[in-house]
């Protein structure tokens, strides 16, 4: 049995090659791009250097300008991103995921569902098995006008491999969809795989805004978070973030009790849910401020699992339109 796969064994050794080979040999190509899709999700920046050093030697490269474009749209410099996935597709111009990635990003990023339709079009027409990719071709359907085209497409995933997100995006569609103001370049827009239910503009949280301090959520929250290492910025930010989900549907939070009496394993599944909640709304700043943190280290405090964690935040994400460095709760971006 081969051993789990571990980054900190194989950056070291990459550095070094790096180091050590010619910049424009296949070595020193290939250490530069494996540099960079290993440091992506928490060092952008520094994977973007990785990737140009790989790019300025081998234009061809298409994953070499997938990471880059990928560390541009963690960056917020979201039109940067839409060029390279560009050029990513002009180098490979038969995969999905390229398409995929290039579309979703007009539409939520940009703000251009009407240009992002036959790149999704096309990845739909390779993947259609594929959830994100399903979610993504109908946020982008409805935000063009398309609802005919967007609820059976959503209702053919819908009935081969229910999801959360693709649940949300159903009630999102319910609700006719509505539309957000168009991306500034001050303030940029949100992603996410599935859409938001409601429209709202990118805003910063402060900490004069209603918290929901009576609430069993917040303190479940703050329980929580005593045993992170976030600081008071942040857990205020997580409050805050409380706040907007409580102001969200139902659907979000753990089901309301019936006047009947509730049986003992009712309320202890209510708990559960509401831990799981709590958890996922901490693994929610984790996210938007790059913070090395997995969702193990998260779940951890609030005693549920990982599983539980990673549902509850992808709907938490998608209802609340959440992206890295999100300008309502992120205290890092710059």
């Amino acid at each position: 049995m081969t051993r789990a796969f571990d980054p900190a064994d194989v950056l070291p050794r990459l550095a070094r090659l790096a180091r050590l080979a010619s910049p424009a040999s296949d070595d020193g190509i290939f250490a530069h791009r494996q540099l960079a899709e290993l440091l992506v999700e928490r060092h952008p920046w520094r994977a973007a250097i990785y990737a140009r050093r790989a790019l300025a030697h081998r234009q061809a490269d298409d994953r070499a300008w997938a990471v880059l474009a990928f560390c541009q749209t963690l960056l917020g410099n979201f039109r940067c991103a839409v060029s390279a996935y560009e050029r990513a597709i002009a180098c490979a111009p038969g995969n999905p995921w390229y398409a995929h990635n290039l579309g979703h990003l007009l539409d939520v990023a940009v703000g251009k569902p009407e240009r992002a339709l036959p790149w999704l079009r096309s990845a739909y027409a390779a993947k259609a098995e594929n959830s994100e990719i399903v979610a993504s071709y109908v946020h982008a359907l409805a935000r063009a006008g398309q609802m005919d085209r967007a609820r059976p497409i959503l209702e053919l995933a819908l009935s081969r491999y229910p999801s959360r997100e693709l649940e949300a995006l159903s009630r999102w569609l319910d609700q006719g969809a509505p539309a957000r103001r168009p991306a500034h370049s001050s303030a940029p827009p949100r992603s996410t795989p599935a859409p938001p239910p409601r429209s709202v503009a990118p805003r910063r949280a402060t900490t004069t805004r209603r918290q929901p301090k009576g609430h069993p959520l917040a303190r479940v929250l703050e329980q929580g978070l005593s045993h992170l290492p976030l600081d008071t910025k942040q857990r205020e930010r997580a409050l805050a973030l409380a706040n907007d989900a409580l102001s969200e549907r139902a659907s979000i939070l753990p089901p309301a009790s019936k006047r009947t009496r509730q049986k003992s394993v009712e309320k202890t599944a209510k708990r559960d849910d509401l831990a799981g909640l709590a958890a996922a709304v901490a693994y929610a700043i984790v996210y938007v401020d790059h913070l090395p943190l997995s969702q193990a280290e998260v779940a951890a405090p609030f005693r549920v699992a990982v599983g539980r964690l990673r549902g509850r935040f992808a709907e938490l994400r998608a209802r609340l339109d959440l992206i890295p460095g999100d300008a309502r709760y992120a205290t890092t971006r710059r």
